[in-house]
């Protein structure tokens, strides 16, 4: 067996339930949990889909940018989240495009798993949507020789 992607080695990323999210205009809206079908003796059940490994790392760090920094404080987690949330509403500047890639590299290095931040850039194209930006990033995981690559859109 592969000893970088064993089930021992998988299992540190943890599971949760998997979460999908409707893209719509480059948002990303309406969270819902992703449900599994299997037929057993003939029989169609339906359960709640899981994420393990990789998937549930790649969901988490979707999940902590998508979050307030700041919103589960009251559950005993002051530091989860990103900042970037902060300029909605504001101008899509120079300025500010910096600051989503400081808020953005801020919020994961609080996140253990990722062992390196490859790249983090922010895409911006005038011509397509003024208001919109693309948060690049190409992460390492730890564990495993791994690196994930997302694209989230940010609308200002």
């Amino acid at each position: 067996m592969d000893t970088i992607r064993s089930h021992e080695t998988l299992k540190k990323f943890g599971k949760d339930f998997l979460a999908f999210y409707r893209i719509t205009d480059g948002r990303y809206e309406d969270l819902d949990f992703d449900v599994r079908q299997a037929v057993v003796r003939g029989v169609v059940e339906r359960d709640l889909a899981q994420a393990t490994g990789v998937q549930n790392v790649t969901q988490a760090i979707i999940h902590r940018l998508k979050t307030r920094s700041g919103e589960l404080a009251r559950l005993g987690h002051p530091d989860y989240g990103s900042r970037h949330h902060e300029l909605i509403g504001e101008p899509n500047t120079e300025h500010n495009r910096r600051l989503i890639k400081l808020y953005i590299l801020q919020a994961l290095a609080r996140e253990p798993r990722i062992e390196k931040i490859l790249r983090a850039d922010i895409r911006y194209d005038r011509r397509l949507d003024p208001g919109r930006v693309d948060i690049i990033l190409d992460l390492k995981l730890g564990f495993v020789n791994e690196t994930i690559n997302l694209v989230i859109p940010f609308m200002f």
